[in-house]
């Protein structure tokens, strides 16, 4: 979800220790949106390779060049410099993380990038770069990286056939400005499904909607007086062993980047009386992601929360539970987490974390449990380079094996405003205890979310992709995908990838299910309305896009 994408910055070592800001979801958030009201008025199995002019994938925002630091700024080089920026660079960068290849970006992004990293002191107050350094890095970048980008066009999808319902809740039809976060299976009494919830920041609220009738009034407010502080994910558990599930909440506490600790978690327990809300007592730098399970054996749920911070704040926590009250115990300092799921991944009878890490990290973790809360992390997969924008992670058994996989989403669009063709879905086969090699699914430039179903009917699991880019120009949005779908062909060893929307990249959750009960899966979009820096909208849009499968 708002699933909305990050941005911290980090400086040069010398020349350039981070060249690119971070990767991530709105719902976790780099770009800065306004928290004005809009004005009433808003104005490998692709079949064609494309390319996409550099002058058509700027940011609706100004570039940074024109805001601080400019290209003009900058001092002529010399001679051995320019024979040397290679070296000088590349030598830098590696003390932070992976050097960014150049082809990362196209030629054009690099400018407001690197511009960007003006002034900025790195983590252990590594000096900010100066002019100098800044220039050699630019040189070396727009030098070596391509004009364009190349990207794949899927063809359309013929053989299923689905109608678009448009969901608003009453009241806020004149509104239309959604910032949808997260999609939730909603299980009552027993774990029986009884539709979804949908977390929505915006209004700060939460919104059910039933199995049933696909119409505007079936899609209600859940709790509709709570203010839930921003919400960005959602999630069940039991917590009180009543064998009913509870509702867990993450919540930023804003919607744009900052240092405040404002977010937190909060659960719904429910009772005869129905439904009663508690906080847990602790400050978070924007929580962004929550999943709940007995982690040290004392019979009670605890919580693993993502704190996805900025400049400093962020943290992997495991919340322990004593007695219904919250110790926080620290798993992980850093900024940028996104996701985190808990799975007894060495079959030991404990529950351990697996969690995804963004930024210029870009790394899979592990943390393995003794069987008392104590936890030994190890490297599961660092990711190819710091420009990956990793968005989510999914536990599920894709391969239909006995065991549980793991699926990784990359797509992140809100740092440098650019759809890259290394964006989509991939997963991990586990095999016992171990996770093979990274294998695709799906490309999709913009890949924000996924969510795995059987769309065909056909006994397997499918994935479904949306893309999500809200801030980049409207008139740009028609050659862009935005919502496709991988038929899997047996096994999860082969995929088939359809399009089956484009021009909408503004899909910040999904979730597959029958919604209306009629035997044929659908597919539910979140969508999301970028609010630039003037209060202004490019667009209105239904807070939740359902689309009916029906048959043909």
């Amino acid at each position: 979800m708002l699933k909305t994408k990050k941005r911290i910055y980090q400086s040069f070592v010398r020349i350039i220790c981070l060249v690119l800001m971070c990767m991530s979801s709105v719902m976790t958030g780099c770009g800065l949106e306004s928290s004005k009201p809009p004005q009433k008025n808003p104005p490998k199995s692709s079949v064609k390779k494309v390319s996409t002019p550099i002058s058509t994938v700027k940011s609706s925002r100004d570039s940074s060049a024109s805001q601080g630091l400019q290209r003009s700024d900058l001092p002529e080089l010399t001679e051995e410099q320019m024979e040397n920026a290679e070296n000088l660079v590349m030598g830098a960068c590696s003390r932070c993380h992976s050097p960014l290849p150049a082809d990362a970006l196209p030629r054009h992004a690099w400018e407001e990038v690197i511009l960007s990293m003006n002034g900025m002191v790195g983590p252990w107050n590594q000096p900010a770069a100066s002019v100098e350094d800044i220039a050699v890095a630019l040189y070396w970048y727009e030098r070596e990286a391509p004009v364009e980008l190349e990207y794949f066009e899927h063809p359309l999808e013929t053989e299923l056939a689905f109608k678009k319902v448009e969901l608003t809740p009453r009241g806020l039809e004149s509104e239309r400005i959604p910032a949808v976060s997260d999609i939730m299976l909603f299980k009552g009494k027993r774990g029986v499904p009884e539709g979804i919830l949908v977390s929505e920041m915006r209004s700060r609220r939460l919104l059910a909607m039933p199995y049933g009738e696909l119409n505007s009034s079936m899609l209600r407010p859940f709790m509709g007086s709570v203010d839930f502080n921003y919400p960005a994910a959602i999630s069940h558990g039991d917590f009180d062993g009543s064998g009913r599930l509870e509702i867990f909440v993450a919540s930023m506490g804003g919607m744009n980047p900052s240092n405040e600790e404002k977010g937190g978690v909060s659960f719904l327990t429910h009772s005869e009386e129905g439904w009663k809300v508690s906080s847990v007592g602790v400050d978070l730098g924007r929580a962004c992601d929550i999943d709940v399970a007995d982690l040290d054996n004392d019979d009670d749920t605890d919580m693993v929360v993502c704190a996805f911070g900025f400049r400093g704040p962020g943290q992997l926590l495991w919340l322990k539970n004593i007695q219904n009250q919250f110790v926080v115990k620290t798993l992980d300092e850093r900024d940028g987490f996104v996701a985190a799921i808990i799975d007894d991944v060495d079959d030991d009878d404990d529950e351990d974390i697996i969690a995804l890490l963004s930024q210029e990290h870009e790394v899979l973790l592990q943390f393995t449990n003794d069987g008392e809360g104590v936890f030994t992390v190890s490297e599961l997969l660092r990711l190819p380079h710091a420009a990956w924008g990793s968005s989510d992670l999914l536990r599920v058994d894709l391969d239909r094996d006995g065991d549980r996989d793991l699926i990784l989403v990359n797509g992140d669009t809100l740092d440098d405003h650019t759809p890259k063709p290394i964006h989509g879905v991939r997963w991990l086969e586990r095999v016992g205890s171990q996770f093979l090699e990274l294998r695709e699914i799906l490309i999709l430039p913009g890949c924000e979310r996924a969510a795995v179903g059987d769309v065909d009917g056909d006994g397997d699991y499918d994935v479904v992709g949306a893309a999500f880019m809200p801030q980049l120009p409207i008139e740009d949005w028609d050659r862009w995908d935005s919502l496709v779908w991988a038929e899997n062909l047996g096994n999860a060893q082969a995929w088939d990838v359809k399009s089956i929307e484009k021009g909408n990249p503004v899909h910040s959750a999904i979730h597959v299910d029958d919604i209306n009960r009629d035997g044929l899966m659908d597919i539910v979009t979140g969508n999301y309305v970028w609010i630039d820096e003037s209060g202004n909208s490019a667009t209105r849009r239904d807070y939740l896009t359902v689309w009916q499968q029906v048959s043909q």
